[in-house]
């Protein structure tokens, strides 16, 4: 590796931690590009069925499955001290709850399944703490 090429933020941490940024960035990026395949599916489903039902659903999946999620990704991979922190693990796993629970819970609901309605409640709160925790990551570590 030469020296124009070398990421220098990485030889002064310790290997644990590099370990801990890379896998967090990670998992967000995999989750991302997870949930802008759904969303695009979905997208493409309401186009050829002419079936716009979905639409809010669909909308929630695009911005906060992936480009919410694509941007915790980065700013974890550009911001090493963020993704040392513990709170970035509590705020991987309660962002992959609230999406994958509204990924499931809301076309339910828009199809006249009344009882997700509490889930999506629930779902949704996740995702009010996910973003809250992110703040506090953001305003302790950038």
């Amino acid at each position: 590796m030469t020296t124009a090429t070398m990421d220098y933020s990485e030889t002064f941490l310790p290997q644990r931690a590099r370990a801990r940024r890379i896998s967090v960035a990670r998992v967000f990026v995999r989750f991302a590009v997870l949930y802008a395949l759904i969303g695009m599916g979905m997208g493409i489903y309401m186009g050829i069925a002419e079936d716009f039902t979905l639409r809010p659903a669909h909308a929630h999946i695009n911005l906060l499955g992936w480009a919410s999620t694509m941007l915790f990704a980065l700013t974890y991979r550009a911001v090493p001290a963020m993704a040392e922190s513990r709170l970035a693990i509590w705020h991987l796993a309660i962002t992959t709850f609230g999406i994958i629970g509204m990924t499931i819970a809301m076309p339910l609901y828009f199809y006249g399944q009344e009882w997700v309605h509490p889930i999506i409640a629930v779902v949704m709160l996740a995702q009010m703490i996910c973003m809250s925790l992110f703040t506090l990551i953001v305003y302790r570590h950038f």
